[in-house]
């Protein structure tokens, strides 16, 4: 059988691959079936050009898995963390039924859909969460932010410490570290002069234990993301460093531009780069103590998760933590619940709550 022309639009491959069910005895997709499949796609898609942008034929598993895992709620779900895992099972089986077609017509060598991007249907209620001990050590690896940074520190080791205490200190997630823009900062010695932004030398005062936090103004598609979180003293002045080095890069400066750009295009991170990110850090550091299998998927979804237990292992009102985790209703947190053990707090893990 020859094969189809590689489609010009992602548009092109739905349509390919809803005729070539429609030719099968067995199957054909139903008419609600065919406008459930096609906004699962369109959904998918779009994911992909907010995040990259990344084309649909470069995906990759750790993109599979990250856009499961950034499933919304809708209507009265929207309390809850994520979509169930019947919903992202589905997902799960139709984007690997798209991909299998267009790997057999040769549009991508291989399938992104596989066992490394499945979300498994316990995973929901035994999320990995690092006990306190194991996370004083993930905090303790990430190296003391120093600003202005030295002059011989790689551009990346600063940015990527500044993107990690922001996964382990104010728990945020991918779409949101992907998704910061400079403007986005709020700090009295941030500034613009015609329109580009400008981090001031920092004063004596300004480097003291009393100086002001950073907040960042984050959004989302649920009306609790949309909110204003103050960062903790190390993750602050991380973020500071950071735009320090980044002022001297050759990229746009404006308040529009990415606060946190990749190494190769200079855009946007991607979830796969800011989950290899994650999983680097998590497997350098507590690779000897776990098995490969344990780490293999320990990214950003892990480190915020731990983050929110600190948090509730050091007794802050949960009101004060949907605030800063940007969730809606406390029973986003029963399954996280189960981890918690206040009496094993570390004091230094107790100090960034």
């Amino acid at each position: 059988m020859s094969k189809l022309p590689f489609p010009s639009t992602t548009e092109d491959v739905f349509k390919a691959w809803a005729l070539e069910r429609a030719t099968q005895r067995k199957g054909g997709l139903s008419p609600r079936s065919l406008a459930s499949y096609h906004s699962l796609w369109a959904g998918w898609t779009e994911f992909l050009l907010s995040h990259g942008p990344l084309a649909w034929n470069e995906a990759k598993s750790p993109d599979v898995r990250a856009y499961l895992e950034a499933l919304s709620p809708r209507g009265q779900a929207r309390g809850m963390v994520h979509v169930s895992t019947v919903t992202q099972r589905r997902y799960y089986r139709v984007l690997k039924k798209i991909y299998a077609f267009a790997q057999a017509q040769d549009w991508v060598a291989d399938n992104p859909v596989d066992a490394g991007a499945s979300v498994s249907p316990t995973e929901q209620m035994d999320s990995l969460v690092f006990h306190a001990l194991d996370w004083d050590a993930l905090l303790q690896a990430v190296p003391p932010p120093i600003d202005p940074p030295p002059q011989d520190q790689p551009w990346l080791e600063v940015r990527d410490q500044a993107i990690l205490r922001l996964m382990m200190q104010s728990a945020l997630t991918v779409a949101e570290l992907a998704g910061l823009d400079i403007g986005d900062v709020q700090h009295p010695r941030l500034g613009s002069s015609h329109g580009v932004g400008e981090l001031w030398p920092a004063e004596e005062a300004a480097l003291s234990a009393n100086a002001p936090p950073v907040m960042l103004d984050l959004s989302g598609a649920r009306k609790a993301q949309d909110r204003r979180i103050t960062l903790p003293e190390e993750a602050s002045a991380a973020v500071l460093a950071w735009l320090t080095v980044r002022s001297a890069l050759p990229l746009p400066q404006d308040a529009g531009t990415p606060l946190f750009v990749s190494r190769k295009k200079a855009g946007r991170l991607t979830p796969r780069a800011l989950f290899h990110l994650a999983n680097r850090h998590v497997s350098s550091t507590l690779g000897p103590r776990y098995p490969d299998t344990v780490l293999a998927h320990a990214g950003p979804m892990t480190l915020r998760n731990s983050c929110i237990v600190r948090w509730l292992d050091a007794g802050l009102p949960d009101d004060d933590i949907l605030a800063r985790a940007g969730l809606r209703e406390a029973q986003a947190l029963l399954r996280l619940r189960k981890h918690v053990h206040a009496v094993d707090v570390p004091e230094s893990a107790a100090a960034q709550a």
